[in-house]
């Protein structure tokens, strides 16, 4: 099977739309495209329907994140999301966190549109106690904004384990010393009382919740609260600029 070229991704996501007249999220699409190209690079298939969704006149964003063909706007309705069982091998299988970084950031960016660039940071980059975000994104004002803005920070903490939302909970808040907005993003094997103290913590706190499905290669993200801005502390933004800055000058800039 040969790999698909530009024309042909958009070709292809142009399809999917087609079959879809109510609709279809951003990560949806994009995995209908992938589907059956096993030789067309993730980043080029990402890249394509990117191009497509942002220079078509023909395609209408209806919400954040979804998409669907202008033709059909007065047709759209909510549309029930598939629900997916995990597989017994996902379930039995070991879950590295590190392995849903580069999707959250790309799902925050493309579906939930909180940032215009996001980067995979974890690890233990700002050392101390006060932990280091699994995710950084930053939302920037757009040539097409007509009202322009400062830019917003946005930090996430992922978490594998459904038995750590204290944990999560504790991380977002730290997060907000410098970021606009903190997301807890949880798998979706978290118990339901504790999913019901989470999203309590969240409305509270204006901490952002998301769950997630503990599958690498299919995570559907979800929101369940949509994070509040709130003002950080500029000394804390700089202290984070500046740690950013130092461990990679290309980090850095890639995010500000």
């Amino acid at each position: 099977m040969s790999k698909l070229n530009r024309e042909q991704i958009k070709a292809k996501a142009r399809q999917v739309l087609a079959q879809h007249p109510n609709g279809i999220r951003w990560s949806d699409l994009l995995r209908a495209v992938e589907t059956g190209e096993p030789n067309t690079p993730h980043n080029s298939i990402h890249g394509g329907v990117h191009n497509l969704l942002t220079t078509a006149s023909d395609i209408v964003k209806v919400t954040r994140g979804t998409y669907v063909l202008a033709s059909n706007v007065g047709d759209v309705e909510a549309e029930p999301l598939p629900i997916e069982m995990p597989s017994p091998a996902t379930m039995l299988s070991p879950h590295i966190e590190q392995q849903y970084y580069g999707a959250f950031a790309e799902w925050l960016k493309e579906e939930l549109e909180e940032a215009t660039h996001a980067e995979a940071i974890g690890g233990n980059l700002f050392k101390g106690k006060w932990g280091t975000p699994d995710v950084i994104g930053v939302l920037k004002a757009q040539p097409s904004d007509l009202v322009r803005f400062e830019p917003r920070i946005v930090s996430a903490e992922i978490k594998t384990d459904p038995y750590s939302p204290v944990v999560a909970f504790g991380q977002a808040i730290a997060y907000r010393l410098y970021s606009h907005k903190s997301y807890m993003v949880m798998p979706d094997t978290v118990s339901k009382a504790d999913l019901e103290r989470m999203d309590a913590l969240a409305a509270i706190y204006g901490i952002g919740l998301v769950t997630f499905s503990l599958d690498p290669e299919s995570p559907n993200f979800s929101l369940r609260i949509r994070a509040v801005i709130s003002q950080p502390d500029i000394y804390y933004v700089n202290e984070m600029a500046r740690k950013l800055f130092a461990h990679s000058t290309k980090l850095f800039n890639s995010l500000f």
